[in-house]
This record gives structure tokens, C-alpha cells and sequence, in this order.
């Protein structure tokens, strides 16, 4: 991060330790501030007011460990000369605090995608200026002093109930630079925040705004600069580190550029930012945000591209370079109405809804590029395999382009099998769902070949946190949960964060799509058939411990090759 420029980095481990050493101050218990916190995998969700008590208990070892973790983390960012952001103290507080102080002034914000999300405390409420004052006291005690703190008033369609926002922010600011006079609040520009009420109350100097997908959403172009607010231009990428090629390369090498020579934006935009919701996917949308910090005039990005691929693979190939021009024509464009990544049909809860099928709630399964021409390029790719194959990134690469050519294919036979369902011609229904169940068993296949895209990898990351087999199960039942139903009864965010990955495909995926397929065939011989309940089998599969062990001996670029070739005549 360092080398890349990056000297303003999110530092949120470990804020749950702040969380017990400050609620333990108010009359909770160790049991109770337990009840409030959610599990490893939700924290994100919690820090933002989404969500509270999903996913735990957390045990006691996790916060003795995650205390050790930051100060090392912190460490190495002030060696590198970086100004870590913490967690601010916004209001946001457990439900359970009115039982605690019932006359506190709490302003309840509904659900969030079907969860209780927690209450915000009047910053006019006397208790909030003590709460507050106790957390930023414990912050300092656990990881030092810090300037800059994030945090959001009403994230995402929380209620204001009636409080006078400009003095809410003013009073939350406050209470930051009565901490600290140097602090600044790090605020997130997203679905119409911060609204201008709120900016009202804050002082611009101690002030900052992320706009966080301006590579789509332009905010600070549309609100001027944010009237001179200081603010990042900054992206997101990915949301739930879905695996879909995406990047709106074209969007990403303008944006800053941009935000730089605009007359009303320019003086108060005082750099770029990233804030993807996973990492390891699409490694080329980093590389070139990261470039783009040290840029001042807008860049060619076919050059771009032909340089990068040198650098990626260390080698001077001709067919590389073309590969890359076609992806940046293809699956890396910049397309209208195409904010997130293209989601695979194999992920998509099974339904006929065709053109409108997704695999999570706010996206889509259809393309906005030829696959024919990304087929091309895949093709071109590939033919440098024989003296890369060693090659780590070429690796990572050729499974990731054959895997996104294998979803493409997998659309189009999803397509057709609706298609035959709906005309009733059984002989080309059995041959497209022969095809799309064959497509998934061998993305599975190719999947299973390397680390990154296998689902063990991560599991087993999950469980190696303890030693403990219990707190193992824990810490395994939330890193599945979260690429699976997401939710531990069915909600709008199942399957957000939907991984194709290896071992996934074959256990969650295949059955509800194979049962579905079976479904569907039955109704076509005139049978009267119940649909599926898929989401019992996908519960089945969060609960379960099974072990998934990457195959050794198997090369991930032959492999791809040879899927490649089974499918492009």
C-alpha cells in the first residue's frame, strides 16, 4: 500500500475491543456487549449501523488477539508514515441501551435488508457527549492517538426522526476535536450522503468526503466539488469481492483527471481513494488507480494496457498485448447502467426469469460486451501458455479469463434452456440443461486448480484463527455464511457476496440448479411438481464442515487450455 501511494489507510481491526472496553463502562456486561457484537465476517456491516448480533458470540481469545493484530498493524503504518483512520463515534449504540438508560433519547432505524439495525443516540442527548468522551479515551489506550475518524450519520436510509441533523453533526464533531483539535471526520459520500443539512454543521477544515464510486456515480461532479468540501475521488470496483471481470478501466483512468481540471471540484479535491469490498479480484483495476495517483494528465489506456502486461507476465508478447486491447474492449469497457461486475447464471438462485435473473439483489447476469470478441482474446491469451505457464500471474489469469469465458457460455445455454421450456420442446430443453450442469461441473474443475479460486483456501483461513475446535465451527460457520445466504434466515442479501469458486460450484450451486433443472423437466412430462426449496439446501451447506483439499499434481494452465478447447471450435 505504501509503494502505491496509499498514505491514508482504513485501520478498523479491533474496534470491537473499543466497542467492550467502552459499553463495559455503562453497565453491560461482558455477555451482553457479546450480544450486540455480530460475528468476525460482519463487522463492516456493524461499524456502518447496518446490523448488530449476527454471526457470534464472539469468545473472549478474539479480543486479546485482535488487539495484538492492530498495534502491529498500526505499527508498521506509522513507520511507513501513514495517518491511520479509526472508527468514530457517530451515535450509533446496541438496541439493548434503552433498557440500560431509558431515558436516553434514542432514534430507532428500522431494518436493514430485513436486520434490526441499531439505534442512533441523540448527539443533543447529555449521554452522548459521555459516551462518546469514554470511547475515543479507550481507543487512545488500546492504539494510540489517531486524526482521522470514520463514521456516518443515517448510512444507506437510516432515519433522522425528527432530530436537527445540522446540530447532530456539529455535536459528533465536536466531540472528535474536544478528543483530539487536530481530528478530522471521514465521511462517505454514497445514495445522497452527506446530505447538505449535515455539512451544514461541520467545519470544512476538519472535514473530509469520500466519494465512493465516483467511477460511476460522479457525486462530486454533480454537487459541484461537494461546495468545497475537501473530498477524495475514489472507487469501489467490487462489491461483496464478486469474481465477474469488471473494472470501467476507461472511467477510472479519466475520473481523477477529471476532478483535477474541473474548475468548481479541483481546488478542494485533495486525492484518490479505493474502498473495494474484497480484494484479490480484477488485480488490473488496482494497478491502474494506483497509477493514476501519480498522474496529472489523462493517459492512453491501449498504451497502458501493452505496458502492463509486461510488467504482469515479465515478458515482451505480442499476443499478450493484443489479448489485453480486447478485454479492455470487452469485460473492461466502461458501459452505461453497468456499475457492478456482470454476475455469473451459475450463482443465481434458479429461476425463468432470463433476462432479469440475478445472483444478488442490486445487479444483473446480463453482459455488456461480445462474448464472441472476449472469446477471441481468451483465445489469444492462451497461446503464450507453453513459456508462461510458470508464471504466477499468468496463472491466476488464464483460470480467471477461462472462467469468465465458461460463464459467458453458461449464460447463453441458461438463456436457451428457458427458452425451450417456455415453447415446450423437451428435445432442446434436455440438450441446453445437459450443457449448462456440464458447464458447471467443469468451471468446477477448473476452479479446483488453483488456491485463489477454490473455496478451501478460505475456509481453511477461517479455521486456522484458533486452535480450538468450537471456535473453529464459529469462525467456519461465518466465512460460509457470508458467500452464501449471507443471512442466517432468507433476506434481500443472499448470495451478495457469491464466489465462483471450486468446491462451491459443486456443493451450493450444482444442487440447487440440477434439483431446479429436474424440477422444471417434470412439469414439461405434465407432472404436478413443488418448486425446489433451495435455500434449506444452501442452510445445510453454511452448517456443514466438511473439508475441501485442493488437488496437487494439476496444472491450472493446461486445464484451462483444455476447457477452452472442449467449448471453442
Amino acid at each position: 500500500m505504501a509503494l502505491s501511494g496509499i498514505n491514508m489507510p482504513m485501520a478498523m481491526v479491533g474496534a470491537e475491543v473499543v466497542w467492550r472496553n467502552t459499553l463495559l463502562k455503562f453497565g453491560y456486561t461482558l455477555p451482553e456487549v457479546k450480544e450486540f457484537l455480530c460475528g468476525p465476517a460482519y463487522f463492516g456491516w456493524l461499524l456502518m449501523g447496518n446490523l448488530e448480533n449476527i454471526g457470534g458470540p464472539l469468545p473472549d481469545e478474539w479480543f486479546k488477539e485482535q488487539t495484538v493484530l492492530q498495534k502491529k498493524i498500526l505499527a508498521r503504518m506509522r513507520e511507513y508514515g501513514m495517518k491511520p483512520v479509526f472508527q468514530g463515534f457517530f451515535g450509533m449504540v446496541p438496541s439493548s441501551l434503552k433498557e440500560k438508560y431509558p431515558e436516553a433519547h434514542l432514534v430507532e432505524q428500522g431494518l436493514w435488508n430485513s436486520l434490526q439495525r441499531p439505534p442512533v443516540l441523540d448527539p443533543a442527548d447529555p449521554l452522548f457527549e459521555q459516551m462518546a468522551k469514554v470511547w475515543y479515551t479507550e481507543y487512545e489506550k488500546l492504539y494510540g492517538k489517531a486524526d482521522l475518524f470514520g463514521g456516518d450519520l443515517f448510512h444507506e436510509g437510516g432515519k433522522t426522526g425528527g432530530i436537527d441533523v445540522t446540530d447532530a453533526a456539529r455535536r459528533v464533531q465536536t466531540a472528535m476535536k474536544q478528543y483530539n483539535p487536530d481530528a478530522t471526520w471521514v465521511i462517505q459520500a454514497w445514495l445522497g450522503n452527506p446530505k447538505k443539512e449535515l455539512l451544514a454543521g461541520l467545519d470544512r477544515k476538519h472535514t473530509l468526503i469520500v466519494d465512493l464510486a465516483a467511477e460511476f456515480w460522479d457525486n462530486w461532479r454533480k454537487r459541484k466539488g461537494f461546495d468545497g468540501f475537501p473530498w477524495l475521488w475514489s472507487h469501489i470496483s467490487n462489491y461483496g469481492a464478486n469474481i465477474g471481470l469488471h473494472g470501467r478501466l476507461d472511467a477510472i483512468a479519466t475520473g481523477p483527471i477529471d476532478g483535477r481540471k474541473d474548475p468548481e471540484a479541483s481546488p478542494s479535491m485533495k486525492g484518490t481513494s479505493s474502498t473495494p469490498e474484497g480484494i484479490e479480484v480484477n488485480p488490473v483495476v488496482f494497478d491502474l488507480l494506483n497509477e493514476m495517483r501519480w498522474r496529472s494528465e489523462y493517459l492512453d489506456i491501449d498504451t497502458w494496457l501493452k505496458e502492463y502486461s509486461v510488467r504482469r507476465y515479465g515478458a515482451e508478447d505480442e499476443n499478450l498485448k493484443k489479448a489485453w486491447i480486447i478485454f479492455h474492449r470487452t469485460a473492461y469497457g466502461t458501459y452505461s447502467g453497468h456499475r457492478r461486475p456482470s454476475e455469473s447464471v451459475f450463482c443465481a438462485p434458479p429461476s425463468l426469469k432470463r433476462d432479469k435473473i440475478t445472483a444478488s439483489a442490486w445487479s444483473q447476469c446480463r453482459i455488456f460486451y461480445d462474448p464472441d470478441l472476449f472469446a477471441q482474446g481468451v483465445g489469444l491469451f492462451l497461446q503464450s501458455a507453453d513459456h508462461l505457464k510458470q508464471t504466477s500471474t499468468y496463472q491466476y489469469d488464464a483460470v480467471d479469463f477461462v472462467r469468465q469465458y465458461l460463464a459467458d457460455l453458461g449464460r447463453e445455454a441458461y438463456y436457451n434452456l428457458v427458452d425451450a421450456y417456455r415453447a415446450k420442446d423437451t428435445k432442446q430443453f434436455d440438450y441446453w440443461s445437459e450443457r449448462f450442469l456440464q458447464l458447471i461441473k467443469d468451471q468446477n474443475e477448473l476452479l479446483s486448480t488453483h488456491e485463489c479460486f477454490f473455496v478451501g483456501r478460505w475456509l481453511d483461513m477461517a479455521r486456522s484463527k484458533s486452535k480450538q475446535p468450537e471456535l473453529q465451527d464459529l469462525y467456519e460457520y461465518n466465512a460460509r455464511m457470508l458467500i452464501g445466504t449471507w443471512t442466517e434466515t432468507l433476506s434481500p442479501v443472499r448470495d451478495y457476496a457469491h464466489k465462483e469458486w471450486g468446491g462451491l460450484l459443486k456443493d451450493y450451486y450444482l444442487p440447487r440448479w440440477t434439483n431446479y433443472i429436474a424440477y422444471l423437466k417434470g412439469t414439461l412430462e405434465g407432472r404436478s411438481l413443488t418448486v425446489p426449496n433451495s435455500f434449506q439446501v444452501e442452510k445445510a451447506w453454511i452448517n456443514a464442515h466438511n473439508k475441501y483439499v485442493l488437488e496437487t499434481g494439476v496444472d491450472p494452465v493446461e486445464t484451462a487450455k483444455r476447457m477452452y478447447r472442449k467449448y471453442h471450435i
